[in-house]
């Protein structure tokens, strides 16, 4: 339709400069008048049609009316201009190539034909009008451009349907393989940087952004800040570091893969931190188990012979003079085999791993009663303690929650002093079942990956089986105790239970 209306315009245009360019303006008017209307009639169809595309109807009735109508106002205007000696015989093969743009090879044929038949008929008109013989050439000729017009249109636009069917396709599968492919960058839960040949990194998906504790709003640092050495690690080797992040520190795997000859380069890299910390968490654990195997067995060994020490100095102590150095050296002996006693049977206790007896308990009402008992403790004078207990229901072994809570307690109590505070909590709902916090924070980095082991104490009269115990429990229970302390936010255990189903109460 804009291709009609520019050659509607043009004609238009010519007509005017035909009118203007007469000599004697009293000369009355030639066929200008009616080019006008023509023209203006060739406007109104080409509105009409374009208030119906734009109602949404385009179907073949719209385009044959098109062509048609080209060839009509192709047919007026050379009525118009001197018939066979008309200088817009080329409006015919306007309208056959848009026939071929509009309907294809069969409106290109369709044109075509319809074309020709006008064209003889305007002929044969002209001969008979004016008493000439039909001109034959001039005829012939202008049929042979029809014909060869209308099958290289034909021809041309069958060409161009497949081609843009092939497009199409084309189109449609590189958006699905962009989709795809846009999904998995977005949902991978590995890291992917890319960087430039100059080191500056241009893009980094949502799960590197989470891994670096980067935010793409700000610009990246270069990638040798972001993985030092990272250049000159050879592709499709695997490399493991620490890396220093705004989050803290990340053990990465980090591979490399060149993305092109100018140096840009791709780089893969996993979070390993939580992963190490098992494995390491898992091999301490086996050689506790086989060190607790040794010991066990040592601890029932020693347990007899003991208890023979302890009778021998009680008898003794019955017969030692009072006041003597004999009745004070036995006292010593008597106490410190209870107090080692004490110590193997805590162990033994601790080597049993007796299973949970699970039943609906209420959290908070347990942990109430727990703070209760310990105020008269002697390690909880002058300390405050804070409660902070929602109603909370779950199943548990309440004696052994019972007992996580005192050594936690305690522990809390003595880190805190007299003048420090202590929070308990126990959340309404999520994986942690209960935190036991305190203000000290007196736990060193490189303690917290010992103090669970047995025999590991930070005070000189500890047995160090306490926390060991407490970590036990929480295992038994599918679960682990998270530890997190420094000077400035304190100190915090917290029991997580990471597969057991927790019921709001």
């Amino acid at each position: 339709m804009v291709f009609r209306t520019v050659a509607a315009t043009l004609i238009l245009i010519a007509a005017a400069i035909q009118l203007s360019g007469r000599k004697n303006p009293a000369e009355p008017l030639g066929s200008e008048p009616a080019w006008f209307a023509v023209v203006s009639l060739d406007y109104f169809v080409t509105l009409g049609s374009a208030i119906a595309l734009r109602r949404g109807y385009s179907g073949r009735l719209l385009g044959w009316a098109q062509v048609l109508g080209a060839i009509v106002f192709a047919t007026s205007i050379v009525l118009l201009t001197d018939r066979v000696d008309s200088p817009f015989w080329f409006a015919y093969l306007l309208a056959i190539i848009g026939g071929a743009v509009v309907l294809g090879r069969r409106g290109a044929l369709g044109a075509a034909i319809t074309s020709a038949v006008a064209s003889i008929g305007i002929t044969g008109w002209h001969a008979l009008s004016t008493g000439t013989p039909p001109r034959l050439v001039e005829t012939g000729t202008q049929l042979l451009a029809q014909a060869l017009v209308g099958g290289l249109s034909a021809y041309i636009s069958e060409q161009l349907i497949r081609t843009r069917g092939q497009l199409v396709t084309s189109e449609q599968d590189l958006a699905r393989t962009k989709l795809l492919r846009d999904r998995i960058v977005t949902n991978i839960t590995s890291g992917l940087a890319v960087s430039e040949a100059d080191g500056l990194v241009r893009f980094i998906n949502p799960a590197g952004l989470s891994i670096l504790g980067l935010s793409a709003e700000v610009p990246f640092p270069p990638i040798e800040t972001l993985f030092p050495g990272v250049r000159s690690l050879r592709a499709g080797r695997r490399w493991e570091s620490v890396i220093g992040t705004p989050v803290g520190e990340r053990i990465l795997g980090v591979s490399t893969s060149p993305l092109d000859a100018s140096g840009s380069l791709l780089v893969v890299f996993q979070d390993l931190t939580e992963v190490r910390r098992k494995e390491d968490a898992m091999a301490r654990l086996d050689a506790l188990a086989e060190l607790g195997k040794v010991s066990a067995t040592l601890a029932h060994e020693v347990r007899n012979p003991l208890a023979s020490m302890r009778g021998s100095a009680q008898m003794l102590l019955s017969d030692a003079p009072s006041g003597s150095s004999q009745e004070r050296l036995s006292r010593i002996i008597v106490r410190e085999a209870d107090r080692l006693a004490h110590l193997v049977e805590s162990y033994l206790e601790l080597a049993k791993h007796k299973p949970p007896q699970r039943k609906p308990v209420r959290l908070d009402t347990l942990v109430a009663e727990t703070i209760e008992v310990l105020r008269a403790d002697p390690d909880a004078r002058g300390a405050s303690i804070e409660e902070r207990l929602e109603p909370r229901s779950a199943s548990v072994d309440p004696e052994q929650i019972r007992q996580v809570l005192i050594n936690l307690l305690r522990n809390a109590f003595r880190a805190a002093g007299a003048s420090g505070k202590v929070r308990v909590s126990v959340p309404r709902e999520g994986p942690t079942l209960f935190e036991v916090w305190d203000s000290a924070g007196s736990v060193a980095p490189e303690e917290i990956d010992h103090i669970f082991e047995p025999f590991f104490s930070r005070t000189p009269d500890g047995t160090g089986l306490g926390l060991s115990t407490a970590q036990s429990i929480a295992h038994a229970h599918g679960g682990r105790i998270v530890v997190e302390s420094s000077p400035q936010r304190g100190t915090s255990f917290r029991f997580d239970l990471t597969n057991e189903e927790v019921v709001r109460a």
